[in-house]
């Protein structure tokens, strides 16, 4: 049955050359676990958030394109996976929504611009 859920935002400032990732689980799922990694570097860094289920975690990343995947904690199965560029002093809301048990999670991103 659907829920409602609801997530406390951070909109605090984020410094220049910098993102926010605000990581929400959403989905019927348990512990999912987002994995960013930089795309059109030699040496790409790789940053992990966790949300436990219905809870949201955020990361301040430097400002570039990511490769986002999103497994279940534990799992090597990518659920959802998608390229997104993450702007200055922006915040980037992504929640998964979906099904982790049959494959169905999805990402679904909004994001707010000028977050200084």
């Amino acid at each position: 049955m659907p829920t409602l859920l609801q997530f406390a935002d951070n909109f605090s400032p984020v410094a220049a050359g910098n993102a926010r990732f605000a990581f929400a689980n959403a989905a019927d799922a348990p512990t999912l676990q987002a994995t960013l990694t930089q795309v059109g570097v030699k040496n790409p860094k790789t940053y992990t958030v966790t949300a436990a289920a219905g809870a949201e975690a955020s990361a301040s990343l430097t400002t570039r394109t990511y490769l986002v995947q999103v497994v279940a904690s534990g799992s090597t199965t990518v659920l959802a996976s998608e390229q997104m560029g993450l702007t200055d002093q922006s915040v980037t809301f992504t929640y998964a929504a979906g099904e982790a048990t049959n494959n169905s999670v999805e990402l679904i991103n909004r994001v707010v611009k000028d977050a200084f």
